[in-house]
């Protein structure tokens, strides 16, 4: 009987984590996530993981995986925009982590573009980041699912999904708007505008689900106009300016996002209205000129520390090893009731006439 010769043999230690890729026709990055219980493993790829690594007999080099991880102490963040001052306080927060762990954070933004996301992401994994953080741009998934698919511990921050292929960790936006546009409809507003950015981006639609929500369960009369925005206060601004035009001017300005705040503040002032007397203002997101204005602006509070804390501890986890499904955590907001929280000068749909 002819013996086989050991040399001949492939054994299971040298069988790497791309055999089994290529065997089941997936990314090694998935067969990763089987492994290590971040993905399914009875859906058609775990499957086919699971019947690859049975067949070819392969053993993953746990060693070999930790040391892969610590080698780099640089952490990848991709956000979506430098100048918006919620970014700006989450790289922030996220780089005072680093500097109490011993990791750098290595920040770039994506300019709420999808292909720029794509090619920084890209640029990251090149570099053998040890994490990465995103926040993703309006309508794209490529991020998240690029992600997911790589053997790389990720945290998606502010921007999350329920039951996302990764870890992250948001805000309850719909709880914060129902919250506050009920309050504007028990003082009185019948006329309400609310200013958004894009509904594609998750944490929008969730705040314009909450505000639906609120209004939904008004008895009564009640007119709400939705303006979408874009993400400058230019083109919030313009935006205001086309709907003032050819509109009654509401009682009530409520912004979803932090820039069409200071664009809803401009164009009231340019009409000749004043903010807390003629129209209520609320924005979602606190800045510092916020506070100082006359009068103050209401604003609903994201706990930014809070959140880049909890992302960076989620990450670390996975860094050290940690297992299980990716998850989702939310934090609660605050409202601040400011200056311009009031109710309607003349009352329910009596809204001014157009400025």
């Amino acid at each position: 009987m002819r013996r086989e010769n050991p040399s001949q043999r492939r054994s299971a230690s040298a069988v790497s984590i791309r055999d089994v890729a290529q065997r089941a026709g997936v990314s090694p990055g998935s067969v990763s996530n089987v492994l290590n219980g971040k993905r399914r493993r009875d859906d058609p790829i775990g499957r086919a993981v699971l019947e690859a690594v049975k067949a070819l007999d392969y053993r993953p080099n746990a060693i070999a995986s930790s040391l892969r991880r610590a080698e780099s102490r640089v952490i990848g963040l991709v956000i979506p925009d430098f100048q918006n001052p919620f970014f700006a306080e989450l790289v922030a927060e996220l780089e005072r982590c680093a500097e109490e762990t011993g990791y750098r954070i290595v920040a770039t933004s994506s300019r709420e573009s999808a292909d720029v996301e794509s090619r920084e992401i890209r640029e990251l994994l090149g570099w053998r980041v040890a994490g990465l953080f995103l926040a993703p741009t309006a309508g794209s998934t490529y991020g998240r699912e690029h992600l997911a698919d790589q053997d790389v511990p990720s945290v998606i921050v502010d921007r999350v999904f329920e039951k996302d292929l990764i870890d992250g960790v948001g805000v309850d936006n719909a709880e914060a708007t129902e919250a506050v546009m009920r309050e504007l409809i028990e003082l009185g507003h019948r006329r309400i505008l609310v200013a958004y950015f894009d509904d594609a981006v998750s944490n929008v639609a969730e705040r314009l689900d909450g505000v639906r929500r609120a209004a939904m369960r008004r008895d009564g009369p009640l007119h709400v106009d939705y303006l979408a925005c874009g993400p400058t206060v230019e083109s919030a601004l313009a935006a205001f300016e086309k709907h003032f035009d050819a509109n009654p001017v509401p009682t009530a300005i409520f912004c979803l996002f932090n820039t069409a705040t200071l664009a809803a503040y401009s164009i009231t002032r340019k009409r000749g209205l004043e903010a807390g007397r003629d129209v209520a203002l609320v924005g979602f997101d606190d800045s510092a000129w916020l506070a100082h204005m006359t009068p103050p602006i209401a604003a609903i509070v994201q706990p930014v520390q809070v959140i880049a804390r909890r992302a960076w501890s989620m990450l670390m986890g996975r860094i050290g090893g940690g297992l299980g499904p990716a998850r989702t955590e939310r934090v609660s907001c605050r409202f601040e009731r400011r200056g311009t929280m009031t109710p309607p000068r003349n009352g329910g749909m009596e809204a001014g006439r157009r400025k």
